[in-house]
């Protein structure tokens, strides 16, 4: 566990050097967070298709580690109602409204899960 958290606390620091104000906004952080958790979520389908389960492990540990630290994202079903929302505010659809809603939603759902119910139900 110390290790994530060191890992965690290097990328927050490289992402304050952007921020000349000192303090990391909590968007930002979340972001950094995100971008860890993905990145653990890649490796965890690289090692069960390569069938190292022990790695795979250590990843899936890890990933619940930094999850502990994001909060709790959006279900798909409110991931749907909210980009049926803003399609009808809006009249967008494929890409733009991709970019609206990302937007609107970042740091509160999944990528992938936005990404899946736009191109699924919106296109």
């Amino acid at each position: 566990m110390v290790g994530v958290l060191k890992l965690i606390v290097s990328e927050l620091s490289y992402a304050q050097v952007d921020f000349k104000s000192g303090e990391l906004p909590d968007g930002e952080v979340i972001r950094v967070l995100m971008k860890e958790a993905k990145k653990r979520k890649d490796s965890i389908e690289i090692y069960t298709k390569v069938d190292s389960p022990e790695r795979a492990e250590e990843e899936k540990y890890e990933l619940g580690v930094i999850e502990g630290y994001l909060p709790q994202m959006m279900s798909e079903d409110e991931v749907v109602a909210e980009v049926s929302k803003i399609s009808n505010e809006t009249g967008l659809t494929g890409g733009k409204l991709m970019g609206a809603v990302m937007g609107k939603l970042r740091g509160k759902a999944d990528g992938s899960v936005v990404q899946k119910v736009v191109s699924e139900k919106f296109s």
